[in-house]
């Protein structure tokens, strides 16, 4: 019989809160590089509080994992929000300027 993740101890699992640091030092990171990057003239104050769905993706990275596949879920859900925090200024943009083109300029 083979030993799974859940009946480990806790001081054999691997150590989560380096990762859980990592994506809360990178989501705020991909915030800056995204607006830096964004060819957005000036970032719409009231699309801000969107912002809420990438910094809850990397704060349910927070919660311990207790089996491989939590982690590896808490690892693509962190990713998934900061390459969306990174992406979120430019998908904007191409909203705007796609509305923009429907409307007839």
């Amino acid at each position: 019989m083979t030993k799974t993740s859940v009946t480990r101890r806790p001081d054999e699992r691997r150590q989560w809160l380096p990762v859980a640091a990592l994506f809360t030092v990178l989501g705020p990171v991909a915030v800056w590089c995204g607006r830096a990057t964004s060819y957005l003239p000036g970032f719409p104050p009231g699309l801000v509080w969107l912002y809420a769905l990438p910094v809850a993706m990397v704060a349910f990275t927070w919660i311990p994992p207790r089996t491989d596949a939590q982690r590896g879920r808490r690892l693509a859900v962190g990713s998934a929000g900061c390459l969306l925090a990174f992406f979120y200024p430019h998908l904007v943009l191409v909203t705007i300027l796609t509305l923009w083109g429907f409307s007839g300029g």
